[in-house]
């Protein structure tokens, strides 16, 4: 199976404290994978050295992250397109939903107005969000929408992979429920690849086909996600499954 996404013996420190250690994980091309750990664990500084940005001058960094077999570079780091947990804090509040969906073609492609208007009409028949919201204010929206706003703007730059930071935290748990079926759907009829980060396991094991365990910027487990629901080994994870079943008794 392809892999395209391949990190292979990361280090990530400043000024000498380590905050990622020896990161080595594959995304294989078609599936959804997905990384869990609580606060501080290192999930949000391994997406920032994914994606390269918010690094610091004073950080040192070794090990190799390749897309499709090729080192990331600016260039290939465009089939890379986050997710990130608040997507309104990504789009111009003074935009309209159409100016936020042509963004990603005024940066990225040449595409005539007919063009543009093509592919979002598409893609808002596909997420039924109706075409009368295109002259709206961004900021009009609910959560769960901009939730699939943002996805369709991420989708419109035309990714091999999807990298999703907490998704669905903050949304109320229909919300989530249709989130997961989007990203499902997304996987199944578009074949890209995701990678979920999150510290939530049951959505995580809801949706990804392999699943790595990340504490205090380590990755200490990997497996299927049958293997780690039934057969956890570290004591970090089966710490995780456990406020997980203390939530359900709640």
């Amino acid at each position: 199976m392809e892999n395209v996404l391949t990190i292979q013996n990361l280090n990530y420190s400043i000024k000498g404290k380590k905050i990622l250690e020896d990161i080595s994980l594959k995304i294989q091309k078609g599936k959804i994978t997905g990384m869990i750990g609580g606060s501080g664990s290192g999930k949000t500084t391994l997406i920032r050295v994914i994606l390269n940005i918010l690094i610091p001058e004073k950080a040192e960094i070794t090990g190799d992250i390749k897309i499709k077999k090729e080192i990331a570079t600016d260039k290939n780091r465009r089939l890379i397109q986050p997710v990130f947990q608040d997507p309104g804090s990504y789009f111009n509040p003074r935009w309209n939903l159409q100016r936020c969906l042509e963004e990603p073609f005024d940066i990225l492609f040449a595409y005539s107005k007919e063009e543009k208007q093509k592919k979002i009409k598409t893609l808002l028949d596909e997420f039924s969000i109706p075409e009368k919201y295109l002259h709206q204010s961004i900021r009009r929206f609910s959560g769960g929408e901009l939730q699939r706003i943002s996805l369709m703007r991420a989708i419109l730059c035309q990714p091999e992979i999807l990298l999703m930071d907490e998704p669905v935290s903050g949304l109320d748990p229909l919300i989530q429920k249709d989130a997961v079926r989007l990203i499902r759907n997304l996987n199944l009829t578009k074949k890209i690849s995701i990678f979920l980060i999150s510290h939530d396991i049951d959505f995580i094991s809801s949706l990804c086909d392999y699943i790595y365990v990340i504490q205090n910027g380590k990755i200490v487990e990997e497996n299927f996600t049958a293997e780690i629901l039934q057969n956890a080994r570290h004591e970090y994870t089966k710490l995780i499954l456990e406020s997980r079943n203390l939530s359900e008794i709640r």
